[in-house]
């Protein structure tokens, strides 16, 4: 889920990761505590050090219950921004643009493919595409 956020008005790291987490629908109101926020900055430093952390690490690191970083990491991945491999959580691209870039490609092929399926249909009921 993609949703269109206001931009910050002013650039700031921690605004602007909140607002990344927003847009992605992973930051909801409800998150007092920013969560969200807190488990992406805490990959988005992994990152930096080119590795992933398990989510022993993250919720020892957050001071969270291994269920509780689950449920949330689980939120990141069927957002696409991370991926788990080898018991590791980590963001899917070498830089977060990179992720946000395989996301974009991700949605274009989604769409492709509803597209092919409604002129199928289209076609099925005889409809016309002007």
């Amino acid at each position: 889920m993609i949703l269109d956020v206001r931009l910050p008005p002013t650039a700031d790291f921690d605004g602007d990761v909140e607002w990344m987490c927003r847009c992605f629908g992973f930051l909801e109101s409800r998150d007092k505590e920013k969560t969200a926020a807190k488990i992406f900055k805490a990959l988005l430093g992994a990152m930096k050090e080119g590795k992933g952390l398990s989510s022993d690490e993250l919720a020892e690191k957050i001071g969270l219950t291994r269920g509780t970083m689950v449920h949330h990491l689980n939120k990141l991945i069927q957002s696409g921004l991370a991926i788990h491999r080898e018991g590791r959580y980590e963001l899917r691209g070498a830089s977060l643009r990179r992720t946000v870039q395989e996301i974009k490609r991700d949605i274009s092929r989604i769409f492709e493919n509803v597209e092919h399926v409604a002129q199928s249909i289209d076609e099925n009921l005889g409809l016309t595409y002007r």
